[in-house]
């Protein structure tokens, strides 16, 4: 079973490594820490920031939190909105054609 959890948390952490996501950690002291991982194993992580790397242990680890680039986001912004609006289009389309044609007034 714990071979289980730990298996989802190093997918997580290696897959924020090898893309050299950005990511914000929150220790159990509260503090934040905002940086790459370098490298990380079953008890502890190297977290690069400002040129600096430093070693955190696992177990003053609260929550690590992946900070996607702007790029990301607005691609998904554009994508969520315009999937919507297009087939919104796309439906009223043929029925504003069908009343325009049928309006008497219309030339």
């Amino acid at each position: 079973m714990e071979k289980a959890s730990q298996n989802i948390q190093d997918s997580f952490l290696n897959a924020a490594r090898k893309e050299k996501q950005a990511i914000t950690i929150y220790l159990l002291s509260g503090v934040k820490l905002i940086g790459r991982i370098r490298s990380f194993d079953k008890y502890c992580l190297v977290l690069e920031s400002n040129s600096q790397e430093q070693m955190i242990f696992k177990h003053a680890i609260s929550t690590v939190v992946l900070q996607h680039n702007a790029l990301q986001r607005n691609s998904a912004r554009e994508h969520a909105d315009h999937r919507p609006v297009a087939a919104v289009h796309n439906e009223a389309a043929p029925a504003a054609a069908a009343l325009a044609a049928s309006d008497p007034k219309e030339p």
